[in-house]
């Protein structure tokens, strides 16, 4: 088995800002711009990996111990002149006017959560300097519809390349606001969620297509593959779905947002077939599990900050488009749920069994969509579940999950999804509890 390349070193610097504005029921809430550099180091010596890091004061590196190289390139880097401009009164602005819209729509209430992050990183390897900068603005919305039976709520996320390009998207936004709200209304008071063995259907860019990230990318990510942990990576070059699903992880596709050319190592970023057409593909990769498994890097080594050593990971998870739409992948559904939103609750690597909660769905039956059912949960085994999946359509949307996915204890990471219509033969939903 390959073993790590001994007395071999890296360097990794990171230049963030970050502002925010919330509103909740206790009003809104806005966030002084932060910003904080730092310095990691990796040392590789007898087969293991030494980090260190430091928080960089006014932009200053070491006086001792950073290449030349390094130290010149990390010079404009470090200007700890603030990027972002004072947007504070244009994100109070988006926050009102949709808080606004959700109102008059008849909602209870509208949650908003505004966030943007400016980024610059340098990393410098064997010589080899890699520069990248990065900027996006993430909205994420909840409104709540009161009942007489209790608090019903959606919840929806965008992102854009920074908050000029959101404030100009506004009118669309208070669209988006103004539906989601007059839906939950007109979907309310809802049904008792039924349980049993049921048709289920993800619609296109719903928050359901976390689904994909947690079944088919976390078993695909390359530390898990190379210990053995995960139940697709037994199963490498093998059908496990119908020839229509094809699942690919790709970091360029951020839509202007959270995309990126460059991993946290400097290597380039490349789509990654986690499924092609139904068989399974590659895993993502980092530099070290890259060497365990005897391949090259493929630009999944992605850091939650300086402090933190890169681990492969995902980041946009895309379900490709086949053929088809909603309304005709519903039309196959006799009885069965619509299921626009998922938490996850548990999931087995190795044995690829799995527990989503149910958030937000409604009832189909004859094709049509229904009443909103209370909360369920959504379980089984997740070689089954591919294989059931019977129809992709082609009208595939994205979705970005601005509360991150966490790995081990290296805290949460961006990540988007990108998802047409999907529809399973038969899963099993259970009663929330």
């Amino acid at each position: 088995m390959p073993v790590e390349k001994p007395n071999t070193s890296s360097w990794f610097v990171e230049h963030r800002e970050a502002t925010e504005v919330a509103h909740s029921r206790s009003g809104t809430r806005v966030q002084a711009l932060h910003q904080e550099q730092g310095l990691s180091h990796a040392l590789t010596v007898d087969g293991g990996v030494e980090h260190t890091w430091e928080v960089l004061v006014d932009g200053t590196l070491p006086v001792h111990g950073v290449p030349g190289d390094l130290r010149t390139g990390a010079r404009e880097l470090l200007d700890p002149t603030p990027v972002l401009e004072t947007t504070a009164a244009l994100a109070t602005e988006v926050t009102r006017r949709l808080v606004d819209t959700a109102r008059a729509a008849g909602a209870t209430h509208l949650d908003v959560l505004l966030r943007e992050v400016e980024r610059r990183t340098l990393c410098f390897d064997d010589g080899r300097a890699v520069r990248q900068d990065s900027r996006h603005a993430i909205l994420e919305v909840k409104t709540f519809h009161t009942t007489d039976s209790g608090v019903l709520d959606a919840w929806r996320a965008t992102a854009f390349p920074d908050l000029n390009h959101l404030h100009a998207a506004l009118p669309t936004l208070e669209s988006l606001v103004d539906g989601l709200a007059r839906e939950l209304r007109e979907s309310s008071p809802g049904i008792p969620c039924p349980t049993g063995m049921f048709p289920i259907v993800f619609p296109p860019g719903a928050a359901s297509a976390c689904f994909f990230h947690e079944v088919c990318g976390h078993p695909l990510e390359g530390d898990v593959v190379a210990r053995g942990g995960s139940y697709l990576a037994r199963r490498l070059g093998q059908r496990v779905a119908g020839p229509w699903l094809s699942v690919s992880d790709d970091p360029t596709d951020g839509h202007g947002a959270l995309g990126f050319q460059w991993d946290d190592e400097g290597h380039a970023a490349q789509s990654v077939p986690l499924l092609n057409k139904g068989v399974v593909g590659s895993p993502m990769l980092d530099a070290r599990s890259a060497r365990l498994l005897g391949h090259i890097p493929n630009g999944h080594g992605r850091r939650v900050g300086f402090r933190h050593p890169p681990l492969p990971r995902m980041a946009h998870t895309r379900v490709e488009p086949h053929e088809g739409h909603l309304e005709s992948v519903l039309a196959g559904v006799p009885h069965g749920l619509l299921v626009q939103h998922l938490t996850p609750r548990h999931m087995d690597l190795l044995s690829g069994d799995f527990s989503f909660y149910i958030v937000e769905a409604r009832e189909v039956r004859d094709g049509r969509v229904g009443q909103r059912v209370s909360p369920g949960i959504l379980a089984g085994n997740g070689l089954e579940a591919l294989a059931s999946i019977d129809a992709v359509g082609a009208d595939s949307r994205n979705l970005f999950a601005t509360r991150g996915c966490r790995k081990l204890d290296h805290g949460a990471l961006p990540v988007s999804f990108g998802q047409p219509a999907v529809r399973f033969r038969g899963l099993t939903v259970r009663p929330w509890r």
